[in-house]
């Protein structure tokens, strides 16, 4: 009996051994300043997706809204992180290459239905009349739907998006939501957000299911470039594909700031200086930041392809200041929207125009 004993816990020892060997490694380095083409990868899959909410946008919302809802549209597509995953891999021993690009959150479709037609932020001022105190035209929020509300189908929403990508092929791929169910790598909800929805989880899932379909084999690399910081989830999820399907990942995650002792020395040797709390070149004045240069990159595709202008759109109700877009002119009364033509499915028809026009 103790030598049956000994005999399995050998093969468990040999067993564990044999697995260890097997399974890939994980390295995540992180990155600061704007250097290697990182910056520039994210950028291009950004714009991917900036184009495709722009042909979204067109299709679906055709009519007047205030200015409000195109800033949240402007903040969300540009806060929303985004994550480059190459899949590197051997077939018939020539290396291929599979790159799958995505988006943080839910769909875009969603994402343009909360927006358009969903309440706005609290404290959102709305067209002002000559009734009752100005306090009477602050918009209520509507908190959070109802406990008893039925989940979305997100994966399947996600699905529907397709047909407004029209940049993806066999090589570059966009990185859907796919179900939990079935998959190995696990997702958490971290500070209130389903880690599910972030990047990075998106893209290893998809080249998970690309591996049940026999359409990428396992045993490759991933190399990820990632527009923020990983998470705990999304860490766990590597580390568990590394050992499940032996890949070998290796991530460079984009940090907000630098090390203090590093940014002395390049303020005080000459070569940067700071503006408006900003780490920039001493002479162009260029940021230097890998998270800077990303995120004013990305803030241009946004004004480029999703302000009000670039759509030919004019703005329902009172026109704000401080906006990151243009506002194009106001129409005349003449113009305005007849009550019976206008649709019940856009909230900011109803409301009244503005005083003077």
């Amino acid at each position: 009996m103790n030598r049956t004993c000994s005999i399995v816990a050998l093969l468990s020892i040999l067993m564990s051994t044999s697995m260890a060997i097997d399974a890939g490694s994980v390295v995540v380095d992180d990155l600061d300043l704007d250097e290697g083409n990182v910056v520039a990868l994210l950028e291009q899959t950004s714009q991917y997706y900036v184009d495709a909410m722009h042909e979204l946008v067109n299709a679906r919302y055709k009519d007047e809204y205030r200015a409000i809802r195109w800033e949240d549209l402007e903040n969300a597509m540009t806060q929303a992180r985004v994550a480059r995953v190459e899949y590197h891999f051997e077939i018939d021993g020539r290396p291929r290459v599979r790159v799958y690009h995505a988006m943080g959150g839910v769909p875009l479709g969603v994402m343009g239905e909360d927006i358009f037609r969903g309440p706005t932020r609290p404290g959102t001022p709305v067209t002002p009349t000559d009734a009752g105190p100005p306090e009477a035209h602050w918009e209520i929020d509507e908190g959070d739907p109802a406990p008893n509300e039925p989940q979305r189908d997100l994966a399947g929403l996600d699905a529907d998006d397709e047909v407004f990508f029209d940049h993806f092929d066999d090589i570059d791929v966009r990185a859907r939501i796919l179900p939990g169910q079935g998959s190995a790598l696990p997702s958490f909800h971290i500070d209130g957000q389903d880690r599910a929805l972030d990047p990075e989880m998106k893209a290893l899932r998809h080249i998970e299911d690309d591996m049940k379909n026999k359409i990428v084999p396992s045993g490759g690399r991933i190399d990820a470039k990632i527009g923020g910081i990983l998470c705990s989830s999304c860490r766990h999820a590597m580390q568990t594909m590394a050992r499940a399907y032996d890949v070998d990942i290796r991530a460079t995650q984009i940090f907000q700031t630098m090390p203090r002792r590093r940014q002395d020395a390049m303020l005080q040797s000459g070569r940067a200086r700071m503006a408006r709390g900003r780490l920039v070149d001493a002479s162009s004045g260029r940021p230097l930041l890998a998270h800077d240069v990303l995120n004013g990159a990305r803030e241009a595709q946004v004004r480029r392809s999703l302000g009000v202008r670039s759509l030919d759109r004019s703005l329902k109700g009172v026109q704000w200041s401080k906006r990151s877009f243009l506002p194009a002119a106001m129409g005349s009364t003449s113009d305005a929207e007849s009550p019976l033509t206008r649709r019940a499915s856009n909230p900011d028809v109803d409301e009244p125009s503005t005083p003077g026009c």
